[in-house]
């Protein structure tokens, strides 16, 4: 350490121990004046609530966003928000203030005349906030252990209430939306199963491929047997004359079976639902195959949207609570503010660091006095 430094630190505590009565007057004074303010301030005492809200998923839908936009009025939300981040906010609302002004006539208590006061001081007395394990904690604020129970207890009963409105809002809004929507694909499937069925009647089909299957069994076996007849004819005929009976009979059993192919491959008087026209096939298969799948299709989405209402029915009639209270507020023992023993150190060491500040200007103003009147006359003037 130079001597320079040295002879500094002698300067500092010789004003220090010169005007130590000065130091430790004004510090007791502060100290003194700092508890009395202290006594003199009302108490507040705070009551604190814990819940859990709903563990349904850990993100919001823009539905229910946009839900809760409405409600609260804030449509500022980050992109990926959790439950209790809405619930917090929810209870920051201009709907909740109004159910807790109501409540507890809060106009009266605050002894206001304007309802922006009112709002001010509802906000100024609680806190809502997530904590680090992710439970909504809600405090209250209050001059009596009792009114800051209340209030809490309010807010925590208000939120059951108020998020089972919208549980239940929501549950009846999916279920009705559900609802219309299965009566839509109830008519359509009716138009479907009415094309269908207007396309089957007119064209005699049950099941087109086992139709098919058969009609071209037969279509086949009677191919067969007209060979067979050819066969027959052409090896009688060099043998037997033209007007021979057997020939003759033969000719005839072979022309019957052509006809009865001729009819099977383009249709004929046969009006039953076993008589698919062959050649009518790869024309017929694209109709029926689209109204068969477009069937199929509202079959499965009506089946879909059955299950979808049954469920949202049920979903609508239960009673699942969405926040769990883990510690209900109590009446607190203990004042919140002042808290005295801080007001009082506090001031203590305010006082102490500018009465040693006051002390260090005294003496530089008596040392410039001894040493340098010239320039002590010039501050004088300003004094």
């Amino acid at each position: 350490m130079s001597t320079e430094q040295q002879a500094n630190i002698w300067v500092f505590l010789e004003a220090l121990g010169r005007h130590r009565g000065l130091i430790v007057g004004l510090t007791l004074l502060a100290v003194v004046a700092a508890v009395v303010v202290s006594l003199m301030l009302p108490a507040w005492y705070q009551a604190d609530a814990l819940v859990l809200p709903s563990q349904d998923g850990s993100s919001m839908g823009l539905a229910q966003m946009a839900q809760v936009t409405s409600l609260t009025g804030d449509p500022r939300f980050p992109g990926m928000i959790t439950p209790h981040d809405v619930y917090a906010r929810i209870l920051r609302s201009r709907r909740m203030s109004d159910r807790i002004i109501a409540r507890l006539d809060l106009v009266a208590t605050y002894e206001v005349d304007r309802a922006s006061q009112v709002y001010a001081l509802l906000e100024d007395h609680t806190d809502f906030r997530v904590t680090d394990e992710g439970l909504l904690k809600i405090s209250a604020l209050a001059r009596d252990p009792q009114a800051a129970s209340d209030l809490a207890r309010a807010y925590v009963e208000e939120l059951i209430h108020l998020s089972e409105e919208l549980l239940t809002s929501s549950a009846r809004d999916k279920r009705e939306f559900i609802e219309n929507r299965l009566a839509e694909v109830r008519s359509q499937l009716d138009s479907a199963r009415g094309a269908l069925e207007s396309f089957q009647l007119k064209y005699r089909t049950i099941d087109f491929d086992e139709q098919t299957r058969l009609a071209i069994d037969q279509a086949s076996a009677l191919k067969v047997r007209i060979a067979n007849y050819n066969l027959e004819i052409e090896m009688l005929s060099p043998v037997l004359a033209a007007d021979n009976p057997e020939l003759i009979e033969k000719m005839r059993r072979r022309d019957l079976v052509q006809k009865q192919l001729d009819a099977l491959e383009w249709g004929g008087s046969d009006s039953s639902f076993f008589s698919l026209p062959v050649a009518s096939v790869p024309g017929l298969r694209g109709q029926y195959e689209s109204l068969y799948s477009r069937v199929k299709v509202h079959e499965a989405l009506y089946e879909s949207l059955l299950d979808m209402f049954e469920r949202a029915r049920i979903h609508e009639q239960e009673n699942l609570p969405a926040i769990t209270v883990l510690d209900w507020p109590v009446p607190p023992d203990l004042r919140s503010k002042p808290q005295r023993s801080i007001i009082v150190m506090s001031t203590g060491v305010v006082a102490l660091v500018l009465t040693v500040f006051l002390a260090l200007v005294l003496d530089y103003i008596r040392r410039l006095r001894e040493l340098q009147p010239g320039d002590y006359k010039k501050l004088m003037v300003f004094a």
